[in-house]
């Protein structure tokens, strides 16, 4: 805090005037960004309120990791399932968010909730700025005064907040259409959606399985060579904040976002003509000034962009080399469309990407210093390929939108106005080299990866030819490209998303599934914000330049808005009927407390980690009975924080890439709980720094103590606390502060 507040005191010293002005030249969109925030904050509040329970798929473990964060007293913190053990996962997320508990002293089963909401309106307005910039960089030449705002850029802006943040995947449509007794079953079963009945609802229209949200995340549905179902998943923004699971995929998307608008700034920067460095440049950087200075002004500018960078590598590590393959390549297509020569921008490119590659791993060091990864090499895929219509029902909506781009795109550098572009050779061999492979994957029937390939081939090649330089047919006119700077950041991003989306069709990350089932889920999550921006960016261009083109563009135009219009609001039918049904249709007592349920039906339990709360001892070590991943043991030791000797197995087999550790320890568990050997159970207790044995039902459920057991834990420690389900045994301490019989 002292770090960023005094950062922030020394910009606001050095350029508070002009940050002044420039807030009052543009108070209608900051206000409108403050509206939109609030409003995002406020309505996801209220969706939460019906919904707060901390349970189900992996709350559990990202409450563990908070409460564990809040808990440790130095870093890395201490990992609550494997007692002993740090955190081995990008965790960065929920260090904020274990900060914002402690500023406003809220217990962090409420500002779990609030974080979900925090993030989503995060996501929203970082979505509503990049497309509003985006678009409004576009019309730079348009001769818009400064501070202007126009109607078209503030919807450009919101429909890229909806697109990448609001907005469903298509599976939901055919959910109400089978709920209301509609299709065949020769439809559902092309479909092939994992999990879908073929009988209509008992209420029309409306799905009655309080489940059937899930299978939008599920939509591709992978089989095997015998038919045999394999678990694929495709989760996008709306379906993580519905769902309420604050994982690193969900924490990082803002930062993403700002990632982006980072790439889009460096671009337009490095648009402009080449300039000699400013005297204040060159002091700052000394004989650097010339290779750095087009993309950093001073060496803290470099820093800021590997800071922005690397935080996604703790953030979700997935993301990092994503974002810096986008940076390093708007920065490229910038510096080539300011017609440096092609060593000079070739040269700069890669080493500023090897610049800010190696920045951002050194200014996060401590983390990747601890981190241990499942990861395993590449996979390939082999005869298994996604459905061209379930990638559709994923992101149909957004390749139609870039569709229409391409189209427009191409359209301006065929056709240009006024001037008569260069197209460069690299992007003649891209577009080429893109429709060659389409075919080859058409005669193999490898319909997506011609898609995916095709498109995002030919909007690389745009991308491109956007960056020519131009010549300008009139001598009195200064050159100017058939395309903006906007246009080609945009096709960049669809390419991008395209890119991720495409090639899991051949390759996947190994780790301990053994399929391609994790990388799927990574890559189309970033495909998705990728595309939504570019499809927001295409809506406004697209439909701006059908209203200046003839009676035939006009109703070309036309048609494609209105089916682009259409599939939106099919996607928005998902967000509609979903959070009506996740929120249990708003019925019963509101609260964004996300263990009351545990003080409603576990009365007993609740009441014991409260105790564990208030009195554990600093540092302490606790026991209760490990569990599978997605089961409901093992909530002590999350909602405490207090680590435990193991917990999730599964998860610890995945965060730290094999099972020796975890699978050294149930045997040595279930001796503390089953044995009545004191000298033995002693001995274990003293190996693992037990503090605190915990008995409750799931322990008795899972080892069943007899008798003899339980007189040996009286015999060893006291019990600390006991209620009418639940025992806690605490330690004694000896001369040599462990434990000692009675």
């Amino acid at each position: 805090l002292l770090l960023v507040g005094g950062g922030s005191f020394l910009v606001v010293r050095r350029h508070g005037p002009a940050l002044w002005a420039d807030l009052v030249s543009r108070r209608t969109v900051w206000l409108i960004g403050e509206i939109l925030f609030g409003l995002a904050l406020c309505a996801f509040c209220l969706f939460r309120a019906y919904n707060p329970d901390i349970a189900a798929t992996e709350k559990p473990m990202e409450f563990g990791f908070i409460n564990a964060t809040l808990r440790s007293r130095t870093f890395p913190p201490n990992d609550p399932w494997l007692s002993g053990y740090s955190i081995s996962y990008y965790y960065f997320g929920y260090v904020m968010i274990a900060m914002l508990s402690r500023l406003t002293g809220l217990p962090s089963s409420i500002t779990f909730n609030l974080a979900g909401a925090t993030w989503f309106a995060m996501t929203a307005v970082a979505s509503f700025s990049l497309a509003y910039n985006l678009a409004k960089a576009g019309d730079v030449g348009q001769a818009v005064r400064a501070g202007a705002v126009r109607l078209g850029h503030i919807l450009a802006g919101l429909l890229g907040a909806f697109f990448v943040a609001l907005m469903g995947n298509l599976e939901g449509i055919f959910e109400i259409v089978r709920a209301c007794g509609w299709g065949t079953p020769s439809l559902w079963a092309w479909l092939d959606i994992k999990g879908m009945p073929l009988a209509a609802s008992r209420v029309p229209c409306l799905p009655d399985d309080p489940w059937w949200w899930w299978r939008a995340s599920r939509v591709i549905h992978d089989r095997d060579a015998l038919g045999n179902s394999m678990e694929v998943i495709d989760e996008f923004p709306f379906f993580s904040f519905l769902l309420g699971d604050n994982h690193p995929h969900v924490l990082a998307l803002p930062f993403v976002l700002l990632a982006l608008s980072v790439a889009l700034a460096l671009l337009l920067k490095m648009a402009a003509p080449p300039e000699e460095p400013s005297p204040a440049t060159r002091k700052g950087w000394g004989a650097w000034g010339r290779v750095f200075e087009p993309m950093a002004e001073s060496p803290s500018h470099l820093l800021l962009v590997a800071l922005v960078l690397g935080a996604l590598g703790f953030l979700n590590t997935w993301d990092y080399p994503v974002a810096l393959g986008i940076v390093i390549a708007a920065c490229t297509l910038g510096l080539y469309r300011a017609g440096r020569p092609t060593g000079d921008w070739l040269q700069r490119a890669l080493l500023w990407g090897f610049t800010l590659g190696i920045l951002g791993v050194l200014l996060y060091l401590p983390f990747y210093v601890g981190f241990r990864s499942q990861a395993g090499g590449i996979g390939w895929v082999g005869a298994i390929k996604t459905r061209w219509h379930q990638y559709l029902l994923m992101f149909g909506v957004f390749i139609w939108a870039i569709f229409g781009l391409a189209l427009y795109s191409l359209k301006k550098v065929a056709r240009p106005r006024g001037i008569a572009p260069r197209l460069p050779s690299l992007g003649v061999a891209v577009a080429l080299g893109a429709g060659a492979l389409a075919l080859l994957f058409i005669g193999r029937g490898w319909w997506t990866a011609a898609l995916t390939v095709a498109l995002g081939g030919g909007a690389l090649a745009l991308a491109i030819w956007s960056c020519a330089p131009p010549r300008s047919v009139a001598p009195s006119e200064p050159p100017q490209g058939a395309l903006s700077a906007s246009d080609g950041f945009a096709l960049l991003m669809a390419a991008g998303g395209l890119a991720l989306t495409g090639s899991v069709e051949f390759f996947f990350l190994r780790d301990s599934f053994g399929t391609r089932m994790n990388t799927v889920f990574k890559f189309y999550y970033q495909g998705w914000a990728l595309m939504g921006l570019a499809a927001a960016y295409a809506a406004y261009r697209v439909g701006r330049a059908a209203k200046r083109a003839g009676w035939v563009g006009r109703t070309l135009g036309s048609a494609w808005g209105l089916i682009l219009i259409a599939l939106a609001l099919c996607g928005a039918s998902y967000t509609v009927v979903a959070t009506y049904s996740k929120a249990n249709g708003f019925r019963g007592a509101p609260t964004l407390d996300g263990t009351r349920y545990v003080a409603v039906y576990r009365p007993s339990e609740y009441e014991a980690i409260r105790w564990l709360e208030a009195h554990a001892v600093e540092g302490a070590v606790m026991l209760e009975a490990p569990g599978g991943s997605y089961t409901e043991y093992n909530w002590v030791s999350a909602q405490t924080g207090i680590p435990t000797v193991l917990g999730w197995g599964g998860h610890e087999l995945q965060w730290r890439g094999n099972y020796d550790e975890p699978g050294r320890r149930e045997g040595d568990i279930a001796l503390i709980y089953q044995s009545p050997d004191d000298a033995q159970t002693l001995a274990l207790l003293e190996a693992y720094s037990i503090d605190y044995v915990y008995l409750g039902p799931l322990e008795h459920a899972k080892y069943h103590p007899s008798p003899a057991a339980l007189q040996k834990l009286d015999r060893l420690m006291p019990r600390v606390f006991e209620n009418d389900d639940v025992v806690i045994y605490g330690r004694v301490a000896g001369s040599a502060g462990r434990f000692a019989p009675k």
